[in-house]
């Protein structure tokens, strides 16, 4: 009596040696949409302020990359960059 079902079950349920077996690679892509405002500020050496409207991580450093290094003292910097 129970005998069609059980043949049924088997001819859909797949193999449990190819059950959860297969792999495959995926590449992702994520795009996060920032508004972000760099002021400069009040006086001319200091850092820029930068106001993210997602307070998205970011890093205010020197950029003096055509500046020749100086040992005797240091100059403020003559430009600086914002990393994101």
């Amino acid at each position: 009596m129970h005998r069609p079902f059980f043949l049924l079950a088997l001819l859909l349920l797949p193999p449990a040696s190819l059950a959860a077996t297969e792999s495959a690679t995926l590449e992702v892509s994520l795009t996060i949409k920032e508004s972000c405002r760099i002021e400069r500020g009040e006086r001319e050496p200091a850092p820029p302020v930068v106001n993210c409207a997602l307070a998205s991580p970011y890093r205010v450093q020197a950029d003096d990359s055509k500046r020749p290094p100086s040992s005797t003292h240091r100059l403020a910097p003559a430009r600086w960059e914002v990393v994101f």
